[in-house]
């Protein structure tokens, strides 16, 4: 009988952690928005700056995460951040001020940030090497699949209000979260395994050779310190905290957006579940491709997706042209997502994956934080969100010629060589 490798179990387990999670906390904060709004008349900058307080937050939680899951396991990470997660839903139900808002919002993205997406990216990083763009993007997928619940968060609104809606995401965070925490292994080695379930950790010799380069760079471990020495590092903070930016700033304001230009709450609930639900393609499709595609060029083309999604919905009027945004934009930031990961285990190894992951998403702060504060901040000075998606079609167009020199093929090897010698020799590095 054929026995599925255990890291597969792993990709579920996480992936369903992640489909309830992102689809309840990230991505439907949008179908709130409107509604916590009208009850309490706060502005949008006012709402909004509880989603920058979650950014806020995730920057400065993500090295500690990350350090707390190289140096104990993904499992316990996991299972505390259900048991917070549920907790601050249920909390978040009862609030009756602005000042309560944050403070719970905060305590609730603390057990978001133990959640995902750090502890399950490095569980599945560990346990696998060659299949890894796959399994990473099988994990994307299921973030994208979580955005479906903006929908149905919204008909729960409709049928039983924002409030009751919140008590059952938190049981439901409870219901989901803590068993799949439970079949989450950190890693394959102390269970006798090898990443892929392979016998023997040499690359197949029918592996084209740019791909065993891939595989052998993914085989030098750097430490975080090491890595932030690198140029790649630095890339890859740079073009994720732009893009972070804009893709938190979107889908915060995507349904006031599509309200006030006269769509109703369905459609707008639907468009901006099947903006999710079509990166999909991206998160999926990018992470299959990096097998024959260098990812580099991927990660190019995903920030140029993003732009011309970013364009679209500048000038957008009708619903046919909200599709074309979906097509592109979601597409596009999903792959981009998945290649983050997929460059910094290229790069970078397995061994401080949490760490290094942690240290990139703090940096991101500077995006995640400002984007949807200063979107609200411009409709409600101007009553409109047409041109801060300019502005930020604008900045991910600049630095995609930095994406293009992510490729760590020749700089990586000298440092890597360079540090070896100097360790060698006895020189201070």
């Amino acid at each position: 009988m054929y026995k599925v490798f255990y890291g597969w179990w792993v990709v579920l387990a996480t992936s369903l952690i992640h489909l309830w999670g992102a689809g309840t906390f990230f991505y439907s904060f949008t179908a709130f928005f409107n509604p916590i709004v009208e009850e309490f008349g706060w502005s949008y900058a006012a709402t909004s700056f509880a989603a920058s307080l979650r950014g806020i937050e995730g920057g400065i939680a993500s090295p500690l995460v990350g350090l707390a899951v190289d140096r104990y396991g993904a499992r316990r990470l996991l299972f505390l951040g259900s048991i917070l997660s549920g907790l601050g839903f249920i909390f978040l139900s009862r609030i009756q001020s602005l000042w309560s808002f944050y403070l719970l919002f905060v305590f609730l993205s603390v057990g978001s940030s133990l959640l995902f997406p750090i502890p399950g990216w490095a569980a599945v990083t560990n346990w696998f090497v060659k299949q890894r763009g796959k399994a990473l993007g099988l994990l994307s997928t299921a973030i994208g699949m979580g955005g479906m619940l903006i929908y149905f968060v919204n008909w729960l609104i409709g049928c039983c209000g924002w409030r009751m809606t919140m008590v059952i995401i938190g049981i439901g965070m409870w219901v989901i979260g803590i068993p799949c925490s439970l079949m989450v292994r950190h890693s394959p080695e102390p269970y006798g395994l090898s990443p892929d379930g392979r016998t023997s950790l040499k690359p197949p010799l029918r592996t084209p050779e740019w791909v065993d380069k891939k595989e052998e760079r993914g085989s030098q471990e750097y430490s975080a310190r090491e890595a932030m020495k690198t140029h790649v590092f630095w890339i890859l903070a740079v073009t994720m905290t732009i893009s972070g930016g804009s893709v938190h700033a979107v889908f915060v304001h995507i349904m006031p957006y599509l309200i006030n230009m006269d769509f109703n709450r369905q459609i707008a609930s639907l468009v901006a579940s099947l903006l999710v639900f079509i990166s999909i393609a991206g998160r999926f499709g990018f992470g299959t491709l990096t097998h024959r595609v260098n990812s580099k060029y991927l990660l190019a083309l995903g920030l140029l997706m993003q732009t011309l999604g970013l364009l679209i919905l500048f000038r957008m009027q009708t619903l046919w042209q909200a599709m074309l945004f979906i097509m592109l934009f979601g597409p596009g930031y999903g792959g981009v997502i998945t290649l983050r990961l997929t460059l910094q285990a290229e790069c970078f190894g397995r061994k401080a994956f949490g760490t290094i992951q942690g240290a990139i998403m703090a940096i991101m702060i500077l995006g995640t934080m400002t984007g949807p504060f200063l979107t609200g901040m411009y409709y409600d000075s101007y009553g409109d969100y047409r041109k801060v998606w300019l502005i930020m079609a604008i900045a991910i167009l600049i630095v995609i010629p930095l994406a293009l020199k992510a490729d760590p093929t020749q700089k990586i090897r000298k440092e890597l060589n360079a540090l070896i010698e100097a360790c060698c020799v006895g020189v201070p590095v």
